[in-house]
């Protein structure tokens, strides 16, 4: 009985550990499916809330539009539907479908609706590669996300009622039931040189509004909206108008300033009027012109720079050296501002009026340095004056300046540049009066210098050298200079000197002989820049001064060989020659007649003879000859003739001897004589006298027409202005005055 229970009591363990076991498995399987729904609840709730609507809009019996963002933006979403319904504002359980709409962006528009008098529910279906993805539910009650339209303007005009002031009729777009109206709020603003007004009021209490306490001459933008104060968050987009106020005359002067400076005519000065514009709202407009002048305070003189367009803010006068005052408008189409006034002081108590004791200047940053000073002790100033200007000053319209109170005592410029030299001054004012100024040169940050000194050398020794150089201009230094650095160099060695900011010159001494290479740099707090060098030779001062000693040479033989060249010349016009007329022949030459002597030709001639202003005309024929010009020679020679006398002829004189013949009777030497006949021009030729004397005036040429045309008296024109004389070389006699009567004109 006992073997029989054993077997039975292992069936029953082991069927009770078999059940533990198959139980076990089934807990995991319910595990599993637990956890696995928890994963896939876990995964939808992450993923919608990656993706949810933000706000919903409402236009009025228009539409609903949704707005909407996703977070995770590795979804990789393709499309949007968004699904609109309405649902009961308490229970949100029953739905009743209003539309839908597809999208790629982050909103869409549900429409038609017949009222916003509901409450809503929207929500948003994305579409991705791994299914879709749907964003929580969004509830809203209809009124509080209304947006009304934007509101109209009909007219924005003058008001009739009240100066000054501007009317204002608008409407909305939609009407509303009575009993909605009470919702509508309506916003008003108007905006003018950066300055905005606004107020808001009861839509439907009036639909004309008014802005009053407007500027003259300014332009303004109106602007309207609406909302309705159920939807806080929602108002209309704007609605928006420009209009311009009536102009007035400007209510202020415009700042004036002045910059003297001499002028070039003697007892003037040259004063340039600077002014700013009257600043808004005192201008009451738009500023057409200016008008400015000065008058002399001593007498009556006056200077004026007439209508001066508004775009310009200058004008130059040359006054006098005395005391004067000037004035300058400002004219708008309503009028003209009062005038502003400054003195000009005396030119001998220009600088009579003290300036403030002390000045200093703070880099800000690159483009801004901050002024301060000190105003001059017991002294009551009305006002300072702060000027500046880029170094080098080019011209009076680059002056900047401002006016400040009495109480100011500091400034900051603006809109400079760095590494360019400025220069600030501040003036003090003692009411019209202006006083002298203290300036400064001051930068915003420092550079190195763009061009080192130029470099001259003054003298050079046996030893040593002595250098000059000058400063580099203000305008390429960018900076202070710290020092200069004098660099020579001989052999490939190279030295330097360093020598204090004021020094300009400098004695290099204990040089060896040599050729120096030398330049001059000039250091800033940020670095530095060499001029150009210069080769200088030291200890051979003796060749230097060769080329000097060939030079001055070369100059004293020019001087010495030039005269000594040109001595014919020159004695020519100092010692001229002077004819002797006791050496002439024709003192033994026949009293006959010129022109009464007939040739063999029985042709008459007429005879021409003139001398200085006087004209001899003698009747030799019936026809007239024409002289023309021949020029001076002498007779040429053969080679195996005997040499040939030389005449110096200074004058003319004609003679005709009644034994020659043509071709002996004319070898003559004229002087600037016209020969000739009116059909023909006779040649001038020219032939040896073949029987020269000491008695008989001989000649170096022979004029010859024809042998059956001997006359030769036409062919004589003597043109001289005194009387004629011819004188040779030889001792030949002059022939008397009264020995040829008809060679005499009568003297006038």
């Amino acid at each position: 009985m006992s073997q029989m229970k054993l077997p039975q009591a292992g069936l029953v363990l082991w069927m009770c550990v078999m059940n533990r076991v198959l139980d076990t498995e089934k807990l995991l399987d319910i595990f599993s499916l637990h956890v696995m729904t928890f994963s896939t609840a876990a995964a939808a709730a992450s993923a919608s809330a990656a993706l949810s609507i933000t706000q919903c809009v409402i236009m009025q019996y228009t539409n609903i539009t949704c707005y909407w963002e996703a977070t995770d933006h590795h979804l990789n979403i393709s499309s949007y539907t968004l699904q609109i319904n309405k649902t009961s504002c308490d229970s949100k359980h029953s739905f009743i479908p209003v539309g839908f709409c597809k999208t790629r962006g982050s909103n869409c528009y549900v429409q038609p609706i017949d009222s916003a008098l509901h409450c809503f529910c929207a929500d948003v279906l994305a579409s991705t590669r791994n299914g879709a993805i749907r964003s929580p539910s969004y509830f809203f009650n209809g009124v509080n996300a209304v947006k009304l339209p934007p509101p109209q303007i009909k007219a924005l005009k003058p008001s009739e009622r009240r100066s000054g002031c501007l009317q204002v009729i608008w409407r909305m777009a939609e009407s509303f039931p009575k009993n909605e109206k009470v919702y509508i709020l309506l916003q008003m603003e108007y905006t003018t040189h950066n300055q905005t007004r606004s107020q808001t009021i009861q839509a439907f209490s009036k639909e004309t509004l008014e802005l009053c306490d407007l500027h003259p001459g300014s332009k303004y933008t109106v602007r309207l909206r609406a909302q309705d104060n159920r939807a806080h968050a929602h108002w209309s987009s704007w609605t928006s108008i420009d209009t311009t106020t009536a102009e007035k005359a400007p209510s202020t002067a415009p700042r004036l300033w002045r910059l003297i400076q001499p002028a070039e005519e003697a007892g003037k000065r040259r004063l340039t009027l600077l002014w700013k514009p009257v600043s808004w709202p005192e201008v009451n407009g738009v500023v057409l012109s200016y008008s400015a002048s000065c008058r002399g305070d001593l007498d009556s003189s006056q200077w004026t720079c007439g209508t001066v367009n508004a775009s310009r803010r200058s004008c130059v006068l040359t006054v006098s050296d005395d005391p004067c005052h000037c004035s300058l408008t400002a004219t708008n189409s309503a009028g003209t501002s009062p005038p502003a006034h400054i003195s000009i002081p005396a030119h001998t108590h220009a600088e009579e009026l003290p300036p403030p004791q002390i000045i200093s200047v703070t880099p800000l940053d690159d483009t801004q340095i901050k002024m301060e000073w000190t105003a001059a002790l017991n002294q009551s100033e009305s006002g300072f004056v702060v000027q500046w200007t880029s170094v080098p000053y080019s011209e009076p319209t680059s002056l900047h300046w401002e006016h400040m109170n009495e109480t100011a005592r500091s400034f900051i410029l603006t809109g400079l540049l760095p590494e360019i030299p400025y220069n600030l001054s501040v003036m003090s004012l003692y009411g019209r009066q202006a006083g002298s100024d203290m300036s400064v040169i001051a930068f915003t940050r420092e550079g190195a210098p763009s061009v080192g000194p130029d470099m001259t050398v003054l003298k050079t020794c046996s030893s040593g050298v002595v250098l000059k150089w000058d400063p580099v201009p203000s305008e390429k230094l960018h900076g202070f200079i710290q020092s200069y650095t004098v660099l020579y160099s001989i052999n490939g060695k190279d030295k330097s000197v360093k020598v204090d900011a004021h020094v300009e010159q400098i004695t290099l001494s204990k040089l060896t002989e040599g050729t120096y290479n030398i330049c001059i740099m000039a250091h800033t707090a940020v670095g530095g820049a060499a001029g150009p060098c210069q080769m200088v030779v030291v200890g051979l001062e003796g060749v230097q001064g060769i080329p000097i000693l060939l030079c001055a040479l070369l100059l004293c033989f020019l001087i010495l060989i030039i005269p000594v060249c040109m001595r014919v010349r020159i004695k020519r016009c100092l010692c001229p020659t002077i004819p002797d007329p006791s050496k002439s022949s024709l003192s033994v030459w026949s009293n006959t007649k010129l022109c009464q002597h007939k040739l063999p030709s029985s042709s008459t001639l007429s005879s021409f003879i003139s001398v200085g202003q006087t004209t001899i005309y003698q009747d030799c024929g019936e026809k007239d000859y024409v002289p023309v010009q021949v020029s001076t020679y002498h007779t040429p020679r053969d080679s195996n003739e005997p040499e040939a006398k030389t005449y110096n002829s200074t004058s003319a004189i004609t003679y005709l001897d009644p034994k020659l013949t043509p071709a002996q009777a004319f070898p003559t030497h004229f002087l600037n004589q016209s020969y000739t006949k009116p059909d023909q021009v006779i040649p001038a030729g020219y032939k040896e006298d073949p029987q020269p004397s000491s008695d008989d005036l001989l000649f170096d040429s022979l004029f010859t027409y024809k042998s059956s045309q001997a006359d030769l008296c036409g062919y004589i024109h003597v043109s001289q202005s005194y009387a004629p004389v011819i004188t040779t070389v030889d001792a030949y006699r002059t022939l008397d005055l009264d020995e040829s009567p008809d060679f005499l004109p009568a003297r006038k």
